[in-house]
């Protein structure tokens, strides 16, 4: 059988191949597999009923059709296999419910055409090898207990039944089979002919499209562009098969290497920090990069197998260090505890763009230029979100090229850092005068900026270093309320009072154990004029220029 519409179009790289076929259709007539380092079946009760559902809504309409997006295949290597790249969850949770009716005709004793469901939809007699083989090739860890299921013909498998760590599969597979037994019921002696019509309405009219290409490059930059919400784990499945593929019989080796960098991060492939931190450390050596970007560009480069391991050891010998960036519960500060409220600081002003930096410093410098450092970038973090445009590709760039010249060694100290960062952290005329009139939606960001403020009024060492136990202290208040009514704050224009309310001079903190803000009392009545608040934020201004200074000293 054909599909119902299909074309060949040239995309940039290669011929993209896009059908619109029937879900069942694709499941008999292709072979598919799970790239064997990609996350497994992940799909949980809520995901499998609301698939059920909407099946059962289109089915029972009186023109039973039903869309179900798109997959990506890509058809790489001489397996005779398509690699999903997106779609697994989809094509497995219809390979159950097919097994499903399969079960119904066996437990109704007839096994001709249950047989026949399976020998179409999940099995196959391969005469190369000589046995059977699931058409459907699932990872190593699912593969066991998808097989499982297709041995253990129609008895209803338990919930609980132990066949899978996660039990995900087996859940699924127990309310697929209980629907599908309730099917058979209502149907009464029309039973067959029912479970029939939703084998046809499986194999033709729940349609997807399936866009193939030639390899998974390919097939990542198309689905890069179909699926808007982006998947990290795309990325890190990718690298992990083309660096695994790469290194040969140094297989064992480089798993060894991907498996620590996981659990260094205490992540799975499948989430967005390891992506962010392979992008990362990507730019330590070789400068900014795209997330889109990033597999082509290390496929690029990467193409022996010496350099595979190397950077597959690259991944595994700097994930701690990244693990550090994110959290000071890491190991690596047990032996700098004096620096962990400096580390606090950074990781509580809540940015990005400076990590590919401090990871190559954390590798390369002496502690005391890394303490200098975490001061400079706290500094140089509080200037650019002042100063706005901290999250711009400029200044990312200008991180990432600073963290080249560290990992090269031609960058050996802080105040050299400084140097190549100049010309993109804010003067301190740029900076004064855009914290004179700059307004904070962010509390976290808003509590810190004053917290250290009020610590460099009371000449408290160290100001602009907060710790968690130091912001635990105290308590963020404003004079104008964030939904102020404009009855109560007649001296200010009423379309301007929400924008007064999010003003650095509106806001104050105190400490937990008392009440009373640390102003004049003119200011703290009802006469509070916008003069007041303006020239409170500009004196807070003044102050934070040396609070937060431009060059690392």
């Amino acid at each position: 059988m054909r599909p119902e519409s299909q074309g060949l179009i040239s995309s940039k790289l290669s011929p993209v191949d896009i059908s619109l076929e029937g879900i069942g259709h694709v499941l008999r007539d292709r072979r598919l597999e799970v790239p064997p380092y990609q996350r497994g079946y992940s799909w949980g009760l809520d995901e499998v009923s609301e698939f059920w559902w909407d099946l059962k809504a289109a089915y029972v309409s009186s023109n039973p059709q039903y869309f179900l997006g798109t997959i990506v295949l890509a058809q790489e290597g001489g397996s005779g296999r398509s690699t999903i790249i997106d779609g697994q969850q989809r094509l497995t949770t219809a390979s159950l419910l097919l097994m499903a009716i399969r079960n119904e005709f066996f437990r109704r004793k007839d096994s001709t055409r249950g047989e026949v469901i399976e020998r179409d939809y999940t099995v196959v007699f391969d005469l190369k090898c000589g046995e059977s083989v699931v058409r459907l090739l699932l990872n190593s860890d699912d593969l066991p207990h998808y097989q499982a299921i297709i041995n253990k013909r129609g008895p209803r498998p338990s919930p609980t039944e132990d066949l899978n760590p996660h039990l995900r599969m087996s859940k699924a597979m127990a309310f697929l089979d209980n629907q599908v037994q309730r099917e058979a019921k209502e149907a009464g002696p029309n039973w067959a002919d029912t479970l029939f019509r939703w084998v046809e309405f499986l194999e033709n009219r729940v349609r997807i499209i399936t866009v193939t290409v030639p390899s998974e490059a390919d097939a990542f930059l198309i689905f890069e562009t179909l699926n808007a919400r982006g998947r990290a784990l795309t990325v890190a499945d990718l690298l992990k098969n083309y660096l695994f593929g790469l290194a040969g019989d140094h297989l064992e080796v480089a798993q060894r290497y991907w498996v620590s960098a996981l659990l260094a991060l205490e992540a799975t492939a499948d989430e967005e920090i390891f992506t962010t931190y392979v992008r990362h450390l990507w730019a330590v050596f070789y400068g900014v990069t795209r997330e889109r970007e990033l597999y082509s560009r290390i496929k690029a480069a990467i193409t022996s197998k010496p350099a595979s391991l190397e950077f597959s050891q690259q991944l595994e010998e700097y994930a701690p260090l990244y693990a550090a960036i994110l959290s000071t519960d890491e190991p690596w500060w047990n032996a700098r505890r004096d620096l962990v409220p400096t580390g606090d600081t950074l990781q509580r002003l809540g940015l990005e763009q400076y990590r590919p930096l401090l990871l190559a410093a954390m590798r390369q410098f002496e502690d005391v230029e890394i303490a200098s450092l975490l001061r400079g970038l706290i500094a140089w973090s509080v200037r650019g979100i002042v100063v706005g445009g901290i999250g711009g590709g400029s200044i990312e760039r200008a991180y990432a090229e600073a963290a080249i010249g560290v990992s090269e060694g031609s960058t050996r100290t802080a105040a050299n850092v400084f140097k190549e960062l100049a010309h993109a952290i804010p003067t301190d005329e740029v900076f004064r005068e855009a914290f004179a009139v700059r307004r904070i939606n962010r509390t976290t960001i808003a509590k810190y900026l004053l917290i250290a403020l009020a610590r460099a009024e009371a000449d408290e060492a160290d100001p602009s270093i907060v710790s968690t136990f130091e912001d635990g202290r105290y308590q963020l208040g404003s004079f104008i309320p964030r939904k102020a009514s404009p009855s109560d704050w007649t001296l200010f224009p009423p379309d301007e009072l929400a924008q007064w309310s999010s003003r650095i001079g509106n806001m104050y903190v105190t400490l937990v154990d008392t009440q009373s803000p640390p102003l004049p009392a003119p200011i703290q009545d009802r006469y509070l004029t916008p003069d007041m608040l303006s020239a409170r934020q500009q004196d807070l201004a003044e102050r934070a220029i040396t609070l937060w200074p431009r060059e690392i000293r």
